[in-house]
């Protein structure tokens, strides 16, 4: 699937699917591998369903890694030296696509884009294919650990963003492709 893996320091962090059909059953998981013998040395078991079908990025700014799930969750944990997570470092932020529902989570699939203290994802609505179905590109502020704002799009951004700053000012632009003929 769309699932990768953060290389640094010599490690590799990434996410698993859940082994359950759907995603409102079944645990994802975080992984830090060696990046040398493929050994893992630590796992962490997703406190809420959903698999991680997005790559894990790392943020140096706030020394921890990012990543969304298909539960409606986005996550950041920090890693200690000898590549196990730090103890009670995961924390989870809940997305929103306008239901409440259980049944149908604000799903993502996005890579996070992070800069300077936001991250930038894409969120499915109530439907994964509906026209205008509380689609969204979220932006999350990483020190409220909060969802900042979201901006509605036409069909599911399952994508990873590309950030520029190439235009006017200190202007932010960010594009994702939607999942939408």
């Amino acid at each position: 699937y769309w699932a990768g893996a953060c290389f640094r320091d010599g490690y590799l962090v990434l996410g698993t699917d859940d082994g359950a059909p759907g995603y409102t059953t079944g645990y994802g998981q975080i992984l830090c591998l060696d990046a040398v013998t493929g050994k893992v040395m630590d796992s962490l078991t997703l406190p809420y369903p959903g698999d991680v079908r997005c790559a894990v990025v790392y943020d140096s700014n706030t020394d921890a890694y990012y990543f969304t799930s298909k539960g409606g969750y986005f996550y950041r944990i920090r890693l200690q030296d000898g590549g196990s997570f730090l103890p009670g470092s995961l924390e989870a932020l809940a997305l929103s696509n306008g239901t409440g529902s259980a049944t149908t989570p604000a799903m993502s699939t996005s890579t996070p884009v992070i800069y300077h203290g936001r991250a930038y994802i894409g969120v499915c609505g109530q439907e994964q294919f509906g026209l205008y179905g509380g689609h969204s590109i979220a932006v999350l502020d990483l020190q409220a650990w909060s969802v900042a704002y979201t901006v509605p799009t036409q069909g599911y951004p399952q994508t990873s963003g590309l950030l520029t700053t190439a235009y006017a000012g200190d202007a932010v632009y960010v594009y994702f492709f939607d999942n939408y003929t």
